[in-house]
């Protein structure tokens, strides 16, 4: 039989055992800190048919982007492209036009650059919109916190604070949206189950959609 790639085992307060393949079709394990390694095995095995397909599936989607940070080189904003304009005057700030322009006394350091401007557009950008649906659910995030996390979008802490990926910020404004929502609403619901999605269909009658997207083109926001 084939041997499932295990990339790592996360154990944290969470009362439940969660399976997530990754773009790179390989297997990431959360658990709860007590869950004896014999049950993940036994849970592995019950699920490895689904985990075998979601795998396939993941090796035959797009490649991951790879990028050389070349004039003309496109980078995603909400959903839009822009190509990536290097100018000789410019200075320490990245101006998005209809270009990404950035100043070629940068280029050196241009990835970490382009990163830092990701993670503060990310920030104004989901904290707005964290701030609209607080308001319309009522469930107020402890703390909102942009990170690096490359293999999750999104995460609620036990305490309500939210995490997000300053790559999300890449993707169009409605699944920007569906991924605040799935995490807002673990605010007050803390696992996966019917009534979870539930609340988040009440809030986003088409989320289905929305996570479908995110599932069919996540390579391509993976910089």
């Amino acid at each position: 039989m084939d041997e499932i790639p295990i990339e790592k085992v996360i154990r944290s307060r969470r009362r439940t055992v969660s399976l997530e393949v990754t773009p790179h079709a390989t297997l990431i394990v959360r658990a709860p800190h007590r869950a004896p390694a014999s049950f993940i095995e036994e849970m592995i095995g019950e699920k490895r048919s689904w985990i075998l397909r979601k795998m396939e599936e993941m090796r035959q989607r797009p490649a991951l982007f790879v990028h050389e940070y070349m004039e003309g080189e496109l980078f995603f904003f909400l959903g839009r492209s822009y190509p990536l304009h290097i100018v000789d005057d410019g200075g320490s700030a990245i101006e998005r036009t209809d270009r990404l322009c950035i100043s070629r006394t940068l280029l050196p350091d241009i990835r970490n650059r382009l990163k830092l401007w990701y993670m503060q557009e990310a920030h104004k950008e989901i904290h707005a919109r964290c701030m609209w649906f607080s308001m319309k659910t009522g469930h107020t995030p402890a703390s909102i916190r942009i990170t690096d996390a490359r293999q999750r979008w999104g995460s609620c802490t036990h305490k309500g604070g939210l995490n997000f990926s300053w790559r999300l910020v890449q993707a169009p404004p409605e699944i920007v949206d569906y991924v605040v929502v799935h995490e807002i609403v673990h605010i007050s619901q803390h696992d996966h189950s019917r009534k979870f999605w539930a609340k988040v269909k009440e809030i986003m009658p088409d989320y289905e959609r929305r996570r479908e997207w995110l599932r069919e083109n996540e390579r391509l926001l993976r910089i």
